[in-house]
């Protein structure tokens, strides 16, 4: 696993791979996307734009970037289709875990978390995926193949349990899919309505450990335009942050993505939001593990 300048690294911290507790993998791949292209430069700009975020977390009062922070060299897109990203995904994503790092994808479009599920069972016995996202993502297909973004949760649930939040979109054909577990998805609005209530259902459902993806359109397009297919009515940021500590408070979280942002030329705030979302869940899975050090 090769270096890379400083001046790539997220927050501008490069700790030695082997000193690094948290490893960050960007995966500029975005060939599924249906609707606004553009989520394969996603990760340069959070990466870019995570030079100017403070690395004190203001609400835990530390610095989460003590547990070593590295940063690992793109992952070169296939232009073979998103059934060649995934074991390309899954290869590096199982060296992480077995290395024992907590890995960090950063998309591209959603397609890319579906080769970090390949090596979450590899890795962790009976792991749970918790799915923030606009839409429910349980196509079996769409446009011809079963890796398309629009399926990463239908690949998801053929192996783990899952439990999705955020989502406010969904076709006739997956409606049958969503009614099999109605205890497992909450639409923004409920989130919305009644974050507390919400956060107790997740607990009540959710296993452990668990690894986090997260989509960008989950939350509101006010503020996150960025993103290949916004929808209307989605999350805010303190709904969003406040379901993730509450979570990291209570169960293992293994690694997560963050996916789907599709930068707006000119318009700099959603990748320093996008920047700012994984700190903040770097800080929440380490804070504990770091007060009982």
């Amino acid at each position: 696993m090769s270096d890379l300048p400083t001046a790539l690294a997220f927050l501008g911290v490069q700790d030695s791979f082997e000193q690094a507790s948290i490893v960050i993998l960007p995966v500029p791949y975005d060939l599924t996307t249906t609707y606004q292209p553009g989520a394969r430069f996603g990760p340069r700009a959070l990466l870019t734009a995570s030079h100017d975020v403070e690395l004190f977390d203001e609400e835990l009062r530390w610095d989460p970037s003590i547990v070593g922070l590295h940063t690992l060299p793109p992952l070169e897109p296939q232009a073979a289709g998103p059934q060649a990203m995934v074991p390309l995904v899954a290869e590096q994503t199982e060296a992480l875990w077995r290395a024992g790092k907590f890995p960090v994808l950063l998309g591209g479009d959603h397609s890319i978390s579906i080769g970090a599920f390949e090596a979450l069972g590899a890795n962790w016995r009976e792991p749970w995926i918790l799915h923030f996202d606009a839409h429910a993502d349980l196509r079996e297909q769409y446009q011809g193949s079963p890796f398309s973004h629009a399926c990463v949760l239908a690949r998801a649930r053929e192996s783990y349990a899952t439990m999705s939040v955020g989502v406010r979109s969904w076709s006739e054909q997956e409606d049958p899919a969503v009614a099999a577990f109605p205890d497992r998805l909450l639409t923004a609005r409920d989130v919305e309505a009644d974050p507390e209530a919400a956060a107790e259902q997740i607990e009540a459902v959710l296993g452990d450990p668990v690894y986090v993806t997260i989509d960008l359109d989950c939350l509101d397009p006010s503020i996150m335009p960025a993103t290949g297919t916004p929808e209307p009515g989605g999350l805010g940021w303190q709904t969003l942050t406040y379901l993730l500590r509450r979570i990291a408070a209570r169960r293992q979280l293994v690694g997560c993505d963050v996916t789907e942002l599709s930068p707006i030329p000119g318009f700099i705030a959603p990748d320093f939001l996008a920047a700012r979302l994984v700190l903040k869940v770097i800080s929440y899975a380490f804070h504990r593990s770091s007060e009982d050090a």
